[in-house]
């Protein structure tokens, strides 16, 4: 059913922020891409000639009839809200009703359209309309055009030399525009993408399952296998806890809001592919990529000690959260939100992550490979020089169940070499371990779990510790007193 575009009330408007909406090229090609998905549409064509400060996006969504065509430029005229209450619930991408309006007003704005499914007999026809400077129709015509909507926005800034003058350059705008591109095309991984610099074809994204299929395409160095991919759902009982529902939550509970919150993560493997700035680090909220400096930090930050040094991770997450959880009115550009709990969305994402690096079945499928990595191993005894011993003595006790009860990972030897390396089978493939690293690792945790405090009599003294040194102390919960003396500093430690 095709929304009705109207005009939003004055109190509704006035709880909009206000900003400018249309400040270059990227931002014309976003807004008008966000509306092609918020009509539905699964193909998205996209035209650009910079030098003539053009754009055309053509799409196959649910399209306009004639009465919304001519109401679609009036300023703070749109279909995805009608009231105050609405801004609580927004699902859609766009909502301030802006957008064209503004386009009217800095270029020549035409738009093509014809519905997809019309609920009137006589509106099963395409239209052509243009606007004037304030968003009105001044000529309308029939045409011949395929369901959907094609929007021409010509001589942006034309009207406004100056404001050209003080903008990037067109390199610039067109790298914006493709990251705008490559961030909507994460979001919706359904969706055909056509980009046109001229009569070049600049992008082109395949749709996909999910995310993991599109990444590789936007990154050339990221192959499939480098990626992990997790989608869960949020446990609905610990979000109640931590009172992610409101107390008037059962107004929401609508079959056109979302009925449950989930997260998608794709990790790049931290081992196979990362990044000298953290430029692919993003979050997405209900199909928009936007800045939340605090969940970025926290993926940063969880996935420090895994990435090599001075290297950062390639990471997408993208929450489907309550539409009351969220306030998108923050930046005209609704690429900032404020987000409620925001420690609650940290700790889910370092339980995704954490996840998405553990080896398992879940995030490891199983390779039919141990067959002929046995016959590879034969053979390489035979032709090598490796000194390479079968009678591995397995402890009588019970292995396979203590793996299952402390959630360790089931492994089995089957040789050892050098009396260095352990050759181990896994269900996923073969695992080289370094005996003497694994043993270390073993006496580590055993150190881990006996590690307590314990007083000290007499005290240990320590001698011109710095004061990094002393506070290093002094988190490890031991106890430090400091004495002054004619020839430096003392240091005594009455607990360890």
């Amino acid at each position: 059913m095709q929304s009705k575009i109207q005009t939003l009330p004055k109190e509704v408007v006035n709880l909009i922020a206000a900003g400018e909406v249309i400040d270059s090229l990227a931002a014309v090609v976003r807004e008008l891409v966000e509306n092609s998905l918020d009509a539905g549409a699964t193909r998205i064509i996209i035209s650009i000639i910079s030098e003539q400060w053009r754009v055309q996006i053509s799409d196959n969504g649910t399209g306009m009839n004639l009465a919304n065509l001519k109401q679609a430029a009036n300023p703070h005229s749109t279909s995805k809200i009608t009231n105050f209450q609405d801004l609580t619930k927004i699902t859609s991408l766009g909502f301030r009703g802006e957008a064209l309006h503004s386009l009217a007003n800095l270029s020549n704005l035409e738009i093509l359209s014809r519905p997809k499914s019309p609920l009137l007999e006589n509106e099963n026809e395409g239209w052509r309309v243009v606007y004037n400077e304030q968003g009105k129709a001044v000529e309308v015509e029939r045409v011949a055009v395929a369901p959907g909507t094609i929007v021409k926005v010509s001589n942006l800034f034309g009207k406004w030399p100056v404001r050209r003058q003080g903008m990037p350059s067109l390199a610039q705008q067109m790298r914006g525009i493709q990251l705008v591109i490559q961030q909507i095309a994460l979001c919706y991984p359904d969706v055909t993408w056509q980009v046109w610099q001229g009569s070049k074809l600049w992008i082109q994204i395949s749709p996909g399952a999910t995310a993991k299929q599109i990444l590789p395409q936007i990154l050339s160095t990221v192959r499939l296998s480098d990626l992990q991919y997790i989608q869960q759902e949020i446990d609905e009982q610990e979000a109640e806890e931590l009172n992610l529902k409101t107390s008037n939550f059962s107004q929401y509970q609508d079959s056109q809001f979302l009925d449950r919150q989930s997260l998608e993560l794709v990790l790049g493997l931290p081992d196979r592919c990362h990044r000298r700035r953290p430029d692919w680090v993003k979050v997405a909220i209900n199909g928009r990529v936007v800045k939340v400096p605090e969940l970025e930090q926290k993926i940063i930050s969880s996935l420090a000690r895994t990435c090599p040094r001075d290297r950062y991770p390639i990471c997408f997450i993208h929450f489907q959260i309550f539409p009351h959880q969220i306030n998108w009115n923050r930046h005209p550009a609704k690429t900032e939100v404020y987000l409620h709990n925001l420690s609650f969305w940290q700790q889910q994402i370092e339980l995704a992550i954490a996840k998405a690096l553990q080896f398992s079945m879940e995030v490891m499928p199983e390779f039919p490979l141990s067959e002929r990595v046995e016959k590879i191993l034969k053979v390489s005894e035979n032709t090598g020089n490796y000194q390479t011993r079968r009678s591995i003595q397995v402890s009588p006790d019970n292995t396979a169940e203590k793996s299952q009860e402390f959630g360790l990972i089931e492994l089995k030897a089957i040789a050892q070499l050098h009396n260095t390396y352990i050759v181990a089978e896994h269900p996923t493939g073969i695992w080289l371990i370094e005996q003497h690293i694994a043993h270390e690792r073993v006496l580590y945790e055993q150190l881990c779990d006996a590690w307590e405090i314990i007083s000290l009599e007499p005290p240990i003294i320590l001698h011109n510790l710095s004061s990094g040194q002393i506070e290093q102390l002094q988190r490890l919960n031991i106890e430090v007193e400091i004495l002054e003396i004619s020839f430096g500093q003392l240091v005594l430690l009455r607990q360890f």
